[in-house]
């Protein structure tokens, strides 16, 4: 095996010698960071222009009062606010459509972005011939009598390959011995400066450098990206941040004479203003970052093509004597919003361009939260629209694809520089750390689920990103590491483009999860467990008796596990998560020394790349599907437990759903534990790529563990003491599998696979806490010992053993797919179910008091409740009662019958229509008095229906007994409105 083979294999000391790695063998990555400052940009102007917009079109706020009508507490928390609205059904969404049916102009961000897009397109044609008269340049044949010059620029245009050769101009008041490219789409112009062009010939290695170095920017196509983003960053500038800006003081002062939602809006506002400066710095630093970025990449391109790098060294020496600690903080600081290197860092990348291969901490922590905010914005726009499901879920993807793929990228240009110059491979630990510090950074400038607090009640959920982003970057690094040692052929992007793809898929199910349903937990628990327990044993059949405590733990996880549970994307993302390491794992590393490795290296020796290699190995497939041993007995042991406790509770009666429910729910409890202490124990004893080791085991071990559920409960009446359901000996596979297909291999197969990851986590960081309290306490960690990949002797049988432990791993993946494809895909099977006694209503637990408003919120809640139809409800209910009364004090009310028919019947029939409407409105904003008023009308309701029908009748007891009801009703009615009244006035 020879060196390269080696480098590509296992990580050694590094190489001695002249061995340097070519920066393009992986894409640059900023191509999409370019990209998502561009969705920035377009998100965060159409947010801008549609509030705005909205504010104009609205000037009566009808949604604000209709949620105040609803018990809204601007002084609450976002939580508070939903609660209000969903205690109140459906009479939130009827009190907007009435007031306001048009709705939200859904029309206006698409016309912002249209508009924007279309002023930036304008100014992105107009710029290249701007900066050509601001620099009054003038042709190159113009100062070029003889031809020399073009002669030279034509022979370094053939050095590059241009297909297209730039036109070539000269500024000639430009002193400087520099140049710059400028232009648009297949129109590019390198401007040769008038002090370039002068000393062309006292300096002609300078002069080639700097035009090598400008016409690299044609060829990366840094012009066209550059431009474009310049453009619709001006036009945000200019245009859509000042009105912005406008806006939200004139915003603020209104909101200063308001004694009510004076301070939440101050605090909605400067979270806004904060948001949009932040944005801005975002912006600009990212953006400085990225062209420092091109601009390294070009001066190596430069050099690639011929240039002499003494000019790039010279630049370097004139360097001043080191500033004080003082100033070089500040130089460091302005070093972050330069668009050029300095000539230190130029210098230092030719020399080791390891810096192009690692993300820094900064970079990393913007990318996140600028994403968030963009995410954020994005959803926000498209639940404006209410466009459909799946647009709005393919706008996310693509969002999360971003997220995910621009430290993806990083990740794997670093860990292959790593392995092939045999240094130290990254772990993702700390991208995975700033990446998550920044997109929870950026959610809470956003302060989506904030309300009109400057933080959320919860705001600790938010740690949840944290570690959804280390463990996605953790696994991303360890299967770059195991594709670079493994993979063949000519070039290694399409082993990045199918990693990339899988972090996508697995960063995009986890990241939806969060904008729709995870943030809403940094604003409390808004769910009730006796609720969702009370309507689980309303639904199934059966007693529940001997079952409390399970059906309460399903009530408690319900709301979690319910939104992913029923995702059929999840299995298939946690399918990549272990059976596509195991499938790189299967095909073995390979044999020599693989082509885009050779052209990844240049400048190293022949004889070190036909060395020897002796390294520490990785983990072989024999030694990871032996792994799945220990998972695979404890997946069995967990089924067996959970069957025998089972037959402990077998009644005598017939078969019950309650049961069923009970059975498959802890099968599939016992199969979670058993995969994740597998994860968690392979993860903590492997020294090398544990998580995916440990993932491979508790994914095996899950398959086991289902085939162990599927014979026992087949063979279910044969088990003697295992026997759950029947005591008749009979072979039923088809008896539980749609039971087990439908509940308990997606939970197994889904979030139990992400349960793992987390176990196997966990496992990685007590491993690390160990060894370092050894290393502290002044002991030595086990070192793996170093032997060459393929030891010799019987090469033969050990291939042979190869060959079977791959067809085992490709059985292990293949079985996987298939039970992953029967469960996710629709069998057409299904139809409109049973319906459930669940909703939102009781899910937030609708019996639970509200808390009590300040006077001044309640009297604004009363008088919107009032104004918004209480009074009209509140009137003629009063009316009705006043009618009836009045018609009471006549002497024919108990002798005519016919009398009653035509002046009291309607009346009783108008109360209960009124009490009938009222019960569809809202409750009143004061929850003391609520009792009161669903008294009140529960009792019109019925005392109105009751006189009906005793008329009709002719039952003159029930009449006599209705109408003295009646008046209890009229003298309630006094008292609740006398309440209802002193509430709005703040009394």
């Amino acid at each position: 095996m020879t060196d390269l083979e080696q480098q590509v294999s296992d990580g050694v000391p590094a190489l001695p010698g002249p061995v340097r790695l070519d920066e393009r063998v992986l894409g640059a990555g900023t191509g999409l960071r370019f990209a998502l400052l561009v969705v920035l940009f377009l998100t965060s102007s159409a947010r801008m222009a549609s509030t705005i917009i909205d504010e104009w079109a609205d000037p009566h706020h009808y949604a604000v009062g209709c949620a105040l009508a609803a018990g809204a507490d601007p002084d609450t928390d976002l939580q508070s606010l939903a609660l209000a609205t969903i205690r109140s059904g459906d009479a939130y969404e009827t009190c907007v459509r009435r007031l306001d049916p048009g709705g939200p102009l859904w029309w206006s961000p698409l016309c912002v972005v249209g508009g924007l897009l279309l002023v930036a397109g304008v100014l992105y044609w107009l710029l290249p011939r701007w900066k050509e008269r601001r620099g009054r340049v003038v042709p190159v044949e113009a100062v070029d009598a003889d031809g020399e010059v073009r002669r030279v620029l034509a022979a370094l245009v053939g050095a590059t390959g241009l297909a297209r050769a730039p036109r070539f101009v000269v500024a000639p008041a430009a002193a400087t011995a520099g140049a710059v490219v400028f232009g648009r789409w297949r129109r590019h112009s390198v401007c040769l400066h008038g002090g370039l062009l002068a000393r062309r010939h006292q300096d002609p290695e300078g002069f080639r450098a700097v035009v090598l170095h400008e016409l690299a920017h044609v060829r990366n196509r840094d012009i066209d990206i550059t431009y474009a983003t310049v453009a619709i960053w001006r036009i945000y500038l200019v245009l859509v941040l000042p009105a912005y800006l406008v806006w939200t003081a004139m915003h603020l002062h209104v909101a200063w004479s308001s004694p009510v939602f004076g301070p939440s809006e101050r605090v909605a506002d400067g979270r806004d203003a904060a948001l949009t400066a932040a944005t801005v710095a975002f912006v600009y630093v990212a953006r400085a970052d990225i062209l420092r970025t091109r601009e390294l990449y070009a001066d190596l391109d430069a050099v690639r093509w011929g240039a002499h790098t003494g000019g790039w060294h010279r630049q370097a020496d004139r360097r001043p004597a080191a500033p004080g600690r003082g100033s070089a903080a500040l130089a460091s600081f302005v070093g972050l919003l330069r668009t050029h290197p300095t000539w230190e860092q130029r210098a230092a990348s030719l020399a080791d361009s390891r810096d192009l291969f690692r993300s820094s901490a900064l970079t990393t922590f913007v990318t996140g939260a600028t994403a968030a905010v963009a995410a954020s914005q994005l959803s926000a726009l498209l639940n404006l629209l209410s466009g459909p499901a799946w647009v709005t879920r393919l706008l996310s993807a693509l969002i999360a694809g971003l997220i995910a793929a621009i430290p993806g990228v990083s990740l794997w240009r670093a860990v292959a520089r790593a392995v092939l110059l045999r240094d130290r491979v990254p772990t993702g630990l700390g991208t995975g750390w700033w990446l998550g510090t920044g997109l929870a950074c950026g959610e809470l400038l956003t302060g989506s689920v904030s309300g009109e607090r400057w933080l959320p009640s919860y705001w600790q959920v938010y740690t949840l990103l944290v570690v959804i982003s280390i463990g996605v970057m953790c696994w991303t690094a360890q299967l770059a590491e195991l594709a670079v040692r493994s993979w063949r052929g000519r070039t290694l992007r399409l082993a990045l483009a199918t990693g990339l793809i899988a972090t996508w898929a697995v960063f995009g199910i986890w990241y939806a999860w969060w904008q729709t349903y995870g943030d809403l937990f940094a604003t409390g628990w808004a769910f009730s467990r006796d609720a969702i327990r009370q309507a689980l044993e309303h639904d199934l059949s059966g007693s529940a008796a001997g079952h409390e405590g399970v059906l309460s733990a399903i009530a408690a996880v319900l709301p979690l596990v319910l939104p992913l549970g029923t995702d059929r994307l999840l299995m298939w993302t946690a399918a990549l998560l272990w059976a596509l390491p195991l499938l790189a794992w299967a095909r073995g590393p390979a044999d020599g020394p693989p082509l885009w490795a050779r052209r990844a290296l240049t400048g190293a020796r022949a004889a070190e790349l036909d060395a020897e290699p002796r390294a520490v190995p990785l983990p072989s497939s024999r030694r990871v599907l032996l792994a799945a041993g220990p998972g695979t007995a404890a997946a069995w042991t967990s089924v067996v437990a959970v069957m025998l406790w089972m037959h402990s509770w077998q009644p005598s009666a017939h078969f019950s759903e309650v049961r069923l429910v009970v059975f498959l729910t802890c099968l599939a409890a016992a199969l979670v534990c058993a995969m994740a202490v597998t994860a968690a124990v392979i993860s903590a004893t492997t020294s090398r790529l544990p998580l995916l080791t440990g993932l491979v085991s508790a994914g095996t071990a899950a398959l086991a563990g289902l085939a162990a559920a599927f014979v026992l409960t087949s063979a279910d009446g044969c088990l003697g003491p295992l026997n759950t359901f029947r005591s008749t000996c009979h072979w039923t596979p088809d008896a539980l599998q749609p039971a087990l297909t439908g509940l308990v291999v997606p939970l197994v197969l889904g979030l139990g696979v992400f349960v793992s990851a987390f176990a196997a986590l966990l496992g990685m960081a007590a491993t690390k806490a160990v060894r370092s309290l050894v290393r502290t306490a002044g002991g030595t960690t086990r070192r793996p010992r170093a032997e060459p990949i393929l030891p010799p002797g019987r090469p033969t049988r050990q291939l042979s053993r190869a060959r079977v432990r791959r067809a085992a791993a490709l059985v292990v993946c293949l079985c996987a797919t298939a039970l992953t494809t029967a469960v996710s895909l629709p069998d057409g099977s299904e139809g409109p179910g049973r319906g459930t006694s669940l909703n939102q209503q009781n899910l937030a637990g609708p019996n639970t008091r509200r808390a009590a408003s300040s006077p001044k919120v309640l009297a604004l809640q009363t008088t919107a409740w009032l104004r918004l139809g209480g009074s009209s409800l509140t009137v003629r209910l009063t009316t009705s009662l006043i009618d009836i009364t009045t018609a009471l004090q006549d002497d024919r009310a108990f002798t005519d019958r016919s009398f009653a028919g035509d002046r009291i019947r309607p009346k009783c029939l108008d109360m209960v229509k009124a009490a009938q409407e009222s019960r569809t409105y809202f409750p009143v904003p004061d929850p003391a008095l609520q009792p009161l008023w669903s008294s009140l009308l529960s009792r019109a309701a019925r005392d109105g229906a009751d006189c009906s029908r005793s008329i009709v009748d002719g039952n003159l007891r029930l009449y006599k007994t209705t109408m003295k009801a009646v008046i209890d009703v009229a003298a309630l009615q006094e008292t609740v409105a006398e309440r209802i009244l002193a509430d709005a006035a703040g009394r």
